[in-house]
């Protein structure tokens, strides 16, 4: 856990909430990659719905992308009160003839220093730290965040809209329809890397069969054998699950792929499922529909966008549901 100085050039600058609490520069430093202690107890204070999901991602980063992940918070000095706060990740390209990416997210300010500049000055000194305007860097901003990143990493390129939903785990039903043409299977390491990199061609390989061990995952092939699918639920001990990464070459595989996942799901043990989609294509919003007993309902989430160009070789068509849109574009 690296504590960073102050830049000099924000020394004469002052920060005012709307509760009049003042803070300068000699208030406040910045923590590069925290101890899991502080950022437990970060995602308690900052109000996370999903405080158990957000941190088991996080340790599950520092573990598996090393020194291509970064978490930054900025503090009260002398404390561990977290003001502000915002990860990066590099993406390395598999192509060697193209470019890498850094992709931001969580981009989270405490309510009480809103309208102060807070978040914006630690995206400033992480970019400045981590060379983003040398690099092509952006993710998935929240749309409360536009303006703090156009202004730090100058994201104006934009790209497909994500959209989130949260339903009752108890308002799923398994239709239980023949799927002839698709086999689903138990996880494959090889075959989930490969096609992982075939959707998103940046290496996160570690990543993917680490967080493929902390739910229920499945690997789909097509009648000739190739692998067409692949996806998974994340289950938590709070009751809470996720889907997502959701990829596959069509619906109905990404339909035979759920359908499985969720005969094995233990469904008395769980409460509530948040499902995520885009507007790339329109199966990735509806391809659900058959599992829900309501309508299906969608609240926009977040827009990818990025300073130079959407990261080449991402796979939209494939992406019923994203990985994590805190974690990457995709």
């Amino acid at each position: 856990m690296n504590r960073l100085l102050i830049s000099t050039r924000y020394a004469q600058k002052r920060f005012l909430s709307s509760e009049r609490i003042l803070l300068t520069p000699k208030d406040v430093e910045i923590i590069r990659n925290p101890d899991n202690s502080l950022i437990s107890s970060f995602l308690k204070t900052a109000g996370f719905t999903n405080s158990e999901s957000k941190y088991n991602d996080i340790k599950l980063l520092k573990e598996t992308m090393g020194e291509n992940y970064n978490l930054y918070f900025l503090c009260l000095k002398d404390s561990e009160e977290v003001v502000s706060a915002c990860q990066e990740i590099t993406y390395k390209s598999l192509d060697s003839h193209s470019s890498s990416f850094q992709s931001w997210g969580i981009s989270w300010n405490m309510q009480k220093y809103q309208g102060n500049g807070m978040l914006s000055y630690l995206m400033q000194t992480m970019a400045d730290d981590l060379k983003a305007f040398k690099i092509n860097a952006g993710g998935c901003v929240l749309p409360a965040m536009t303006a703090v990143w156009r202004q730090q990493l100058q994201s104006r390129i934009r790209g497909p809209v994500f959209y989130v939903s949260n339903y009752k785990v108890k308002d799923l039903v398994n239709p239980q329809t023949d799927y002839p043409d698709v086999t689903v299977k138990d996880i494959n390491e090889k075959d989930l890397v490969e096609y992982d990199q075939s959707v998103f061609p940046y290496e996160r390989s570690k990543y993917i069969l680490e967080k493929f061990k902390n739910g229920v995952g499945k690997i789909a092939y097509d009648k000739n054998g190739k692998v067409s699918g692949m996806g998974l639920v994340t289950i938590h001990s709070s009751g809470d699950c996720v889907i997502g990464p959701m990829y596959a070459n069509d619906k109905i595989t990404a339909q035979a792929i759920f359908q499985n996942i969720l005969s094995q799901m233990p469904i008395k043990d769980l409460k509530n499922i948040q499902i995520r989609c885009n507007d790339s294509f329109q199966d990735s919003t509806n391809w659900i529909n058959p599992f829900l007993r309501q309508r299906h309902e969608m609240v926009q989430h977040s827009i990818v966008k990025f300073n130079r160009v959407i990261p080449e070789g991402l796979d939209y068509s494939k992406v019923f549901v994203n990985s994590n849109p805190t974690n990457a574009p995709i």
